[in-house]
């Protein structure tokens, strides 16, 4: 009895064996290249909401469970197409075999995701997804609708869904080369860079009103500025996007910033803040060189914009100037100066101008008008030789000048000149090379020192 009951044990675990062994590696002999292509194309494309094509191979897999890797996927929608290296599929093996398809979580493995902005609330609700997660593994995703696209790059993190719905989001990606944390749950959604100490949060994310907290702790492109915070309400209608500041806060000024774009055209966005406290004693003049020289091509570079800008009540450390007024655009990369003024209760510098890229230079036009009642006040205070003042005739001085500036090689060419008179040709080679050689001295800091200019007298 023994015998039997032995023998009887050793065919059932065979049996199950093989039975467990037959059902996980059938789908091994279905050709899913030849008799399935089409109709997982099908699914993924109801799924993603693109139209889909796989170019290349889909094998069964186990890994250590039953997968369907899918390699070489091609995206299209409207105009924007991608490749997605590879996406694995875990599903059931007893479905496969009753020519059935059904699927558990999702691995997109390397290349590029394309995402319609117009479709962000539907990838948020996708009514096939219940307990499943969507994992991405270095994908770039590019972001994009009818009118522009930006891509973060490396998104590696996990899509959780719960009915159907987006619950959760965790993942790592780069913008640049610079690396991010990005986290969303219950429709708030965090981003942090260690690198540069940057924080955002977007409270109601999904919704048409949002309310937006930056926090930056580091140096960034604006001269003088280390900390930044903002509290921003952004609202959306069928026209126009807005966003207005609660809070605006430096570690150098604070006040009010606005910012519109319109929805139904091409046109920029308007830019429009007002800004009191501001205190630029501490900006150094390599600062403002390099803001002048890289940081507004930086900015221009990203988006086309119409800049309304003014700095109330300025601290500086010679006290000339009050108040600073800017108004300039961001055109296709160039940048257009329709006004820089800084002023005071007796003076006043204007300038006018336009910044593009020619060539390896970047070359400032430019359109240039100071005057003052007291010219000696002004030396008074910022000249360090204050022999100076015996070569000053007169308090009221007034200059108008046109020219070009080569911002990479910081050099100045002086076109027209007027003071009292206009100059003539050898007056202007004269003051060319003064300028050149006592006041910029090759170095494009040297712009902005004021004092220097009065070596000319």
């Amino acid at each position: 009895m023994g015998k039997k009951n032995a023998k009887r044990l050793l065919v059932l675990t065979f049996t199950i064996f093989f039975g467990i062994t037959t059902y996980f590696c059938f789908p091994f002999f279905i050709n899913f290249n030849d008799d399935k292509k089409t109709g997982i194309e099908n699914i993924l494309s109801e799924l993603i909401f693109y139209k889909v094509n796989i170019k290349g191979n889909i094998e069964y897999k186990l890994n250590p469970f039953p997968t369907l890797q899918i390699s070489e996927i091609y995206l299209n929608k409207e105009n924007e197409n991608s490749i997605i290296d590879n996406i694995n599929v875990e599903v059931s093996p007893l479905d496969l075999i009753s020519n059935k398809f059904s699927y558990n979580d999702i691995i997109i493995q390397g290349g590029e995701f394309i995402i319609d902005l117009n479709d962000l609330n539907r990838l948020n609700l996708i009514e096939e997804f219940s307990d499943k997660k969507v994992i991405f593994k270095e994908v770039s995703l590019k972001f994009f609708n009818n009118k522009q696209s930006f891509n973060l790059n490396q998104f590696s993190g996990t899509v959780e869904y719960k009915n159907s719905k987006v619950s959760e989001l965790n993942g790592n990606l780069y913008l640049g080369e610079i690396p991010f944390k990005i986290n969303y749950f219950k429709n708030k959604l965090n981003i942090k860079s260690k690198e540069i100490n940057l924080k955002i949060l977007i409270d109601n994310f999904l919704d048409e009103n949002k309310l937006i907290t930056i926090n930056i702790n580091n140096s960034i492109s604006f001269p003088g500025i280390e900390t930044l915070f903002t509290e921003l309400n952004f609202k959306k209608n069928n026209e126009l996007i807005e966003i207005q500041s609660n809070q605006f806060k430096t570690n150098i000024f604070n006040g009010n910033l606005d910012i519109s774009k319109s929805l139904n055209s091409k046109d920029p966005f308007q830019i429009k803040a007002i800004f009191n406290d501001v205190n630029f004693k501490k900006i150094s003049y390599s600062e403002l060189s390099e803001f002048f020289e890289n940081g507004l091509n930086f900015f221009s570079n990203i988006f086309d914009a119409n800049v309304n800008i003014e700095f109330k009540e300025l601290k500086t450390r010679n006290s000339v100037f009050k108040n600073l007024q800017m108004s300039f655009s961001f055109e296709n990369g160039d940048i257009r100066v329709d006004k820089l003024k800084l002023f005071s209760d007796l003076h006043a510098i204007n300038i006018q101008g336009r910044n593009i890229d020619y060539q390896k230079d970047k070359l400032f036009f430019y359109d240039f008008e100071f005057k003052t009642e007291n010219l000696k006040d002004i030396c008074q205070k910022i000249c360090t030789d204050k022999s100076l003042l015996d070569k000053i005739q007169g308090n009221e001085f007034k200059l108008k000048s046109k020219g070009l500036l080569n911002i990479n090689k910081a050099k100045i060419t002086v076109e027209e000149n007027f003071t009292d008179r206009q100059f003539n040709d050898n007056e202007l080679k004269k003051l060319n090379s003064n300028l050149n050689s006592l006041v910029l001295y090759g170095k494009l800091e040297n712009l902005f020192n004021l004092s220097r200019y009065f070596t000319l007298l």
